[in-house]
């Protein structure tokens, strides 16, 4: 337990004692603070501290997690203080975000931190009054006797700071709940719109200087040659260095310009003249890429789930069901744009910026440096878009290692061009599934074969397939022999996690290829669903989602719907989306979702991040990158384009109530987009759309 006076401030997203970066401040004097845990700090003045140990990027854990230590804590969510916590893998385990798992794997955890300091409150009361613990009540910041008397948290702190830490302290049934549950209003979205939220980009710090890097556009491509005369002729521009950052086990070189402003970096690189070693990688294209994937699909592979025979159903099949899908390389395109600032002394190191990994960049510093990691210190920020690129520590790399040549703290910026043409991105695949269908129109035999680069193997030897490679693609069906496998493809563009995954690209594969198999069978796609699945939580975001829209009416001319299903982090989710001529063109006009996600913890959040996944996965649909000569071709959102308002549909997304522990909910919606959409197409076209991003030719009518 640790006790704080004098002076304090109220910090919003930053480390703890950080002054340097100020969202929020007021000024509280003469206020002793103690900590009864490492997320619970209550001031004497019966301020409520709470504290959120991992990075926000849009996905709301800033004001979730605080809900949870809340609700055991029994104190008003919209009086307390919010801070963000410090990186410290000790006092916090894994801080990392990533795969929607802050609140799946730490709502116990908080649960039991807001309970632990509720019973020291509780019992530090009880001491003053002299009765038991069991005869007293916490209530709105407070304890109440059995008598009445009542003892605010202010006047009992100092007290409980004192009291045994009780081991397994008692946590609310569900049906007790006053925060969880309810749409509180995020406090980090007032600093957003009036501009006081702090994020990489707005870091500064005294003494550094900018840096921006060039580097080849083919993908390790090396540096033979450096002429920096007339860079170094711009004003402002102090340093020209050559440097490298890890990429999954590659080396990636870049020379950077370092100067005084970013303005001068970046006008000293236009100026630099390499020479790069492509090493022969320019001649591969996205054609050859892909020509490539149809010939090793012959493979047998790797299983990576099986049940049944479904090799022998094959042979001794009449007929053979197959379709090929093929999805593009994605960029993440976060409206931040990269960036990092490290200042890398003798015995210390600093970090200033947005991460989804804090430890991470921690553990990458201090071993680089030979530092322990006490001595470097991690000054996180609210992150302008995340989608799983800012869980890499490339870019801090960078800027580590031009601090230590430069011997001044660097500030990293990359621009939009060298976001999306450096990555790493989202893979391509090639999914090429089969089936056998009997008389009675049931799938008696299906394989999905997927054909991928792997995030976790990319390069060496290992040929194998991982698991990895089979997310999102539903085994659930009951399908009497099913297969799934991976063919793994190892390429010199470098991928890594974008939002959702592989559950991004198999999803459009598997369900687009179950609605083509309901259609041969003659049968509803819903039905031919819920007829394959004794799943509870599939069953019912299925039926629900019949019900919410409504499925089962008579068709409307002009009008399409497509239906797909996904498990992502636990959540089950069923989407239906709906599509309608216009303009000679088919265009998509709401998109309804069905969430099972276990205890939904803040429904507004929920649907936030429902909707934010959907629009990201509908632009997915109509946008994607292509390789020439070894290179990425779009280099910004002008060939590269986001959805607009315009192409956005009406989005509605429906809770459903449960008991469950709590799911993932950060990429609800996503997966399910493509498939669900292009099944729409079909159902007002039949056009079979298997290959994205989706041209608007294909949706003339």
């Amino acid at each position: 337990m640790s006790s704080l006076t004098g002076l304090y401030f109220v910090v919003g997203c930053q480390s703890e004692g950080t002054n340097s970066n100020k969202i929020s401040a007021s000024v509280r004097s003469n206020v002793i603070d103690t900590k009864l845990n490492q997320f619970v700090s209550i001031g004497n003045d019966n301020s409520i501290t709470l504290f959120n140990h991992r990075p926000e990027m849009g996905q709301g854990t800033f004001q979730s997690i605080p809900m949870i230590i809340a609700e055991e804590l029994e104190v008003d969510i919209d009086k307390v203080i919010v801070r963000q916590a410090e990186a410290n893998r000790a006092l916090y385990g894994n801080q990392m975000v990533v795969g929607s798992r802050s609140i799946q794997t730490e709502f116990e955890k908080l649960r039991t931190m807001g309970a632990t300091a509720r019973e020291m409150l509780k019992q530090a009361a009880a001491n003053k009054w002299g009765v038991s613990i069991e005869e007293c009540t916490a209530s709105k910041g407070t304890i109440v006797n059995s008598s009445g008397e009542i003892l605010k948290y202010g006047e009992l702190v100092k007290d409980a700071g004192s009291v045994k830490v009780p081991e397994n302290p008692p946590l609310k049934k569900r049906a007790e709940f006053k925060v969880i549950g309810t749409s509180v209003a995020r406090m980090d979205i007032p600093l957003k719109t009036n501009g006081k939220a702090k994020f990489g980009m707005d870091m500064s710090v005294s003494g550094m200087l900018y840096a921006s890097v060039e580097r080849s556009p083919v993908f390790l491509g090396t540096v033979t040659s450096i002429d920096e005369s007339e860079t170094l002729k711009v004003p402002g521009v102090k340093h020209v260095f050559k440097t490298s950052r890890q990429v999954y086990g590659n080396n990636r070189e870049g020379v950077a310009v370092l100067a005084e402003n970013y303005w001068a970096a970046l006008q000293g690189r236009k100026k630099l003249k390499v020479e790069w070693d492509n090493k022969g990688l320019d001649k591969i294209s996205g054609e050859t890429i892909m020509k490539d994937s149809y010939k090793v699909a012959k493979n047998d592979g790797v299983e990576l789930f099986g049940k049944g025979n479904a090799a022998q159903s094959f042979s001794n099949a009449d007929q053979v069901i197959e379709s090929a899908y093929e999805t593009p390389y994605q960029a993440h395109v976060p409206m931040e744009p990269m960036n990092a600032t490290v200042s890398i002394e003798e015995d210390r190191a600093e970090f200033w910026g947005s991460t989804q990994n804090p430890n991470g960049m921690k553990s990458l510093i201090a071993k680089k440096y030979n530092l322990s990691e006490n001595a470097v210190k991690i000054n996180y920020t609210f992150l302008g878009g995340g989608f799983g690129r800012r869980s890499m520590t490339d870019v801090v790399e960078e800027a580590a290692d031009l601090s230590f040549q430069s011997k001044k703290p660097v500030k990293v910026i990359w621009t939009r061009e060298d976001d999306q043409t450096q990555g790493p991105f989202r893979a391509c695949s090639l999914n090429i599934c089969k089936a056998v269908m009997g008389n009675n129109g049931n799938i008696e035999a299906l394989e999905h074969k997927v054909i991928a680069q792997e995030i976790r193997n990319q390069t060496g030897d290992n040929m194998k397939a991982g698991r990895q490679l089979m997310g999102g693609i539903t085994t659930d069906y009951l399908i009497p022999n099913l297969s799934v496998k991976g063919v793994l493809r190892k390429r010199h563009v470098p991928i890594s996690y974008w939002r959702a995954v592989y559950h991004s690209t198999n999803p459009f594969a598997h369900e687009c290829f179950i609605d083509e198999l309901a259609h041969r069978a003659n049968k509803d796609p819903l039905t031919f669903r819920l007829d394959m699945l004794e799943n509870p939580r599939f069953r019912r975001v299925l039926t629900e989602i019949g019900k919410a829209t409504n499925w089962y009416a008579p068709q409307i001319e002009g009008v399409g719907k497509g239906i797909a299903m996904v498990e992502r982090s636990g959540a089950h989710f069923a989407m239906v989306v709906e599509v309608r001529k216009k303009d000679n063109k088919v265009i998509p006009t709401k998109i309804t979702t069905v969430l099972d996600l276990g205890i939904c913890i803040n429904p507004d959040t929920v649907k936030a991040q429902t909707e934010g996944s959907i629009v990201m996965g509908l632009g997915a649909v109509y946008a994607g990158l292509t390789l020439s000569n070894g290179a990425m071709v779009e280099q910004n959102f002008n060939s590269y384009p986001l959805l607009t308002f315009g192409q956005c549909p009406e989005i509605e997304t429906i809770i459903l109530e449960s008991d469950a522990a709590p799911d993932g909910a950060g990429e609800s919606g996503l997966p399910t987009v493509a498939p669900a959409f292009v099944n729409a197409i079909f159902d007002l076209t039949g056009k079979r759309i298997r290959k994205l991003p989706l041209s608007m030719d294909d949706l003339s009518l």
